[in-house]
């Protein structure tokens, strides 16, 4: 008997968190980087090296995420779940990514934005009554 490695305790079929066409790219992405970051360094460009590396852990960071225990592929529900799942990751991400691009310039509406932001199933800012947005920043 074969035995289905789709479906989760329960029963239910489970949708990878990233599919082999999102790994391989994100494979890609991290070789692009890694010859960057090499190229950044003979042309003594900390900056820049920087600035890879930044991607290069953020990249790792969404595949770890990927991997279970054992270095099995996480899953999500059902497909409405699953495709729910990977737009509220998607967002986050892309909120995430801006506020650390949006850091570089402007570390304090960066802190700010961090501070006040929520994410989860619903994306949110917030806030802080106790300190109000000096319009100048």
């Amino acid at each position: 008997m074969a035995i289905d490695h789709d479906l989760e305790a329960g029963g239910h079929v489970g949708i990878p968190v990233l599919d082999d066409t999102a790994r391989e790219a994100y494979r890609r992405r991290l070789a692009e980087i890694d010859d960057d970051i090499d190229e950044a360094r003979r042309m003594n460009d900390p900056a820049r090296v920087e600035l890879a590396e930044q991607d290069r852990e953020y990249l790792i960071a969404e595949l770890t995420r990927a991997v279970g225990l054992g270095g099995r592929e996480r899953t999500v529900g059902g497909s409405a779940g699953g495709s729910a799942e990977r737009a509220r990751t998607a967002v986050a991400r892309s909120i995430k990514y801006a506020v650390d691009q949006l850091a570089d310039h402007q570390p304090a509406l960066a802190t700010r934005f961090r501070a006040c932001l929520k994410t989860g199933v619903y994306c949110s800012y917030v806030p802080d009554p106790m300190s109000p947005l000096d319009r100048r920043l």
